[in-house]
């Protein structure tokens, strides 16, 4: 008990320091260190803030620190306070993270926690859906009415009939919706088919309407949508008042023949007079900027939360202005020029916006007057390996002013925004919620961008875009294989530069006015092609996103742009799908300063056995193997561009493959190929196409991505050299079946 009392006293003196005396029998008393905030909760709303904490502590040196996913919390120690301060949070959800203070074997914690968007998003309201109450079309297949254009499922569909009287669908179709004590109408949006098909997506139409004020159906306007696949969007500037009557004149569609036209849902909508006025901050309905003379006070009393905190972001400099707010340009639909060129379609994703947006939250989304025109945002879901996810995702139309919309998928985000001609002016748009990822684009950003913005980005998927081409791959590879991004691109931009001036796209003023997509792909075939993209698999980012590695073997990248870039049918018959590619494969391989294939792998000697060989000659599609099947085709671009020295050869070959008339079978288009390549050389070519075995006749079955017949007969051999003989040409300097790239010079 005296020991004890005595303990009491010694603390009672000392009680922030050891005591260095101690009596005869006493024990020696430890110092007992501590670490008390004043708070171990802080919380924040959204916007960026610090909040001072008082510490009370005995602890001579302390260690702050930081857990949280990001850097959004931060926090700092000095003089007995701690200072915890947070970023912006763009999520709807809200976060938590937590700051330690360390010393002494003693350690405390303050748990930081700070809102999210969710409840402002609420205060932005939905516009006004219109109930239709009845329909007529002229046309309509049984199970497939107008009524299921206008039932609220996405999954049920209104189609024409699919046989009519002519075993077709009979133009034009009208769809006629009725209304009823309907006081405005703002928009309506189209909805094509939602299964993977796209027979009767509406391509031209003219829309007439009727007011009460004016109850004769009067032409509105004429549009095309193209046969697209997005949902589109037809304004009405100003609203109609009193609308009675909507009615589609649909003059063509989508589908085989002469088209269908369908439709999933057919929306009408009137704006919410509850939003917000944007006037009374912002310049624009963007609300981006604000109006001059606008002061923190007016900020502050406004009473919506979500503009309330997009202004004060913006008022203090921390709105993200490089992506979440950009002009997107006007692009071409890629169809049109796919059927000038007669190729594969380039991209659809010509505008990426640089955010990206998680399953089931919400965007909110800003559009400037977008004049009527057809826009829409498009979440491209990340490629997971299941089939028909290629280019998955959901669309969702805009309209001029706020646009609310809850995302199905996660994914980047992409502005749809696709005319005839894309020369229309630009939109500007402002995608106020989402995530900031970023994008490189070698237009406006430079070299020293290229670590800043992919440190930055924090999805799965980055966007390198350059002149002629777009890739989006793993941000994580981009990370390991591609120090520098600009470089990249530019070779990129130079391979498709090549093969499209190797097939005469610049001499004839055929440039594709969209950009080649090369896209990562998990699970994939290695490497493919097809519409509006080619596809790699994970595992060859090692090889193509190293500019040295890409550089040394740009084969199978050029192989498939080849694919994109074949001239159908005329330069694609059946059996050449894998073969007259790499004449653009070996264009590229050359180009970049690498042998040709054809002399690394030892292809002429196999080719030359067997043109040679004893017995009847092999017919071309024969040949039992691809690259020997190629040879003929290079040799023609050896003799005429590199001996003959006439480099426009292959350019005007593809051109007039291009003009002339599609020939009707796939062996018409093998002799077809023959005179075409005599004329344009001005050579007559007979022998050495001889050689080749495009003069033994053929009957058989071709498997060629599926079966087809393909016949050569002798009375068509006989009508194409009797052609050729005709013309007079001057036979070939040299033996054209013996070159090599070896032995041109």
């Amino acid at each position: 008990m005296k020991q004890f009392i005595n303990t009491l006293l010694l603390l009672a003196v000392c009680p922030f320091a050891s005591c260095s005396e101690k009596g005869a029998g006493e024990e020696e008393i430890t110092e007992q260190f501590y670490i008390t905030p004043a708070e171990t909760r802080v919380d924040f709303q959204r916007l960026s803030a610090s909040q001072s904490i008082a510490v009370t502590t005995n602890v001579p040196n302390i260690a702050c620190k930081v857990i949280a996913t990001g850097n959004w919390l931060m926090a700092t120690y000095a003089e007995n306070t701690l200072t915890v301060a947070v970023l912006s949070n763009g999520d709807a959800n809200p976060r938590t993270g937590i700051v330690t203070l360390e010393g002494e074997n003693q350690r405390q914690s303050v748990t930081v926690s700070q809102v999210g968007r969710s409840a402002a998003l609420t205060e932005i309201r939905e516009d006004l859906k219109i109930t239709v109450k009845s329909a007529t079309a002229s046309s309509k297949h049984t199970g497939e009415d107008i009524n299921k254009s206008y039932d609220g499922n996405m999954a049920t569909l209104y189609h024409s009939d699919y046989y009519g009287t002519t075993n077709r669908t009979v133009f034009p179709v009208t769809l006629t919706y009725h209304f009823e004590n309907v006081e405005t109408m703002d928009y309506l949006v189209y909805h094509p088919r939602t299964d993977s098909g796209t027979n009767g997506n509406f391509k031209a139409f003219d829309l007439y309407v009727a007011t009460a004020e004016n109850p004769a159906l009067t032409l509105y306007g004429s549009y095309n949508f193209m046969g697209g696949g997005s949902p589109s969007v037809v304004s009405f500037s100003p609203a109609l008042a009193g609308p009675t009557t909507i009615e589609f004149r649909v003059r063509s569609g989508a589908g085989a023949g002469q088209g269908f036209v369908s439709c999933a849902e057919m929306q009408f909508f009137r704006r919410n007079p509850d939003n917000f006025d944007h006037t009374t901050l912002f310049t624009d309905l963007t609300c981006s900027q604000l109006k001059p003379g606008i002061a923190l006070a007016d900020i502050e009393q406004v009473p919506n939360t979500f503009y309330r905190e997009l202004a004060l972001e913006i008022f203090r400099g921390e709105y993200d202005l490089e992506f979440r707010v950009q002009q997107y340009r006007a692009w071409q639909y890629p169809d049109v020029m796919a059927a000038a060129n007669k190729t594969e379609p380039y991209s659809l994703r010509d505008n990426p916006t640089g955010i990206y947006v998680r399953q089931g939250e919400e965007l909110i989304v800003l559009a400037d007057d977008l004049h009527g025109r057809n826009v829409s945002l498009y979440v491209q879901k990340p490629h997971d390996g299941t089939a028909g996810t290629q280019l998955g995702g959901s669309a969702y139309p805009l309209s001029t002013g706020a646009n609310k919309i809850k995302a199905a998928n996660e994914g980047l985000i992409y502005i749809m925004y696709h005319t005839p001609t894309g020369t229309e002016d630009p939109v500007r748009i402002n995608i106020a919620t989402g995530h900031v990822n970023g994008y490189f684009d070698s237009r406006k950003h430079t070299k020293d961008d290229w670590k800043r913005l992919l440190d930055k980005a924090s999805y799965v998927l980055f966007d390198l875009l350059g002149e002629y081409a777009h890739l989006t791959f793993h941000t994580d590879s981009f990370r390991e294989y591609t120090p520098d991004g600009l470089a990249l691109v530019n070779k990129y931009d130079e391979l498709v530069r090549l093969e499209q001036e190797f097939m005469g796209l610049h001499k004839y003023y055929r440039v594709f006015r969209n950009r080649l997509y090369f896209l990562v792909m998990n699970n994939s075939n290695y490497m493919h092609a097809t519409s509006y993209y080619t596809g790699y698999d994970v595992s060859t980012q090692k090889d193509i996103l190293d500019l040295d590695k890409f550089t040394a073997n740009p084969w199978g990248v050029a192989h498939e742009a080849g694919h994109i870039h074949q001239t159908r049918p005329g330069f694609k018959w059946k059996g050449m799908t894998e073969v007259t590619n790499n004449i653009h494969s070996l264009c590229v391989q050359t180009a970049f300063g690498n042998r040709s294939r054809l002399i690394k792998e030892d292809y002429y000697t196999k080719g030359f056995e067997i043109i040679g060989g004893a017995g009847a000659k092999t017919a071309h599609i024969d040949i039992p193997d691809v690259f020997c099947q190629l040879i003929p085709f290079w040799q023609l671009k050896l003799y005429m561009h590199d001996v003959a020295g006439k480099p426009d050869f292959y350019k005007d070959l593809y051109e007039k493959i291009r003009v002339n008339p599609d020939p009707a079978t796939d062996g018409q288009c093998q002799m077809e190929f023959v005179k075409v390549a005599c004329d344009v050389a001005q050579v007559d070519f007979t022998e050495f196409f001889d050689a080749w075995g495009f003069f033994v006749p053929v009957n058989k079955t071709v498997d060629d991505y599926g079966n087809a017949s393909f016949i050569v007969t002798q009375t068509m051999i006989d009508d194409c050299k009797a052609y050729i003989a005709g013309k007079e040409y001057v036979k070939p300097a040299r033996t054209v079946q013996e070159l090599t790239d070896d032995n041109v010079k």
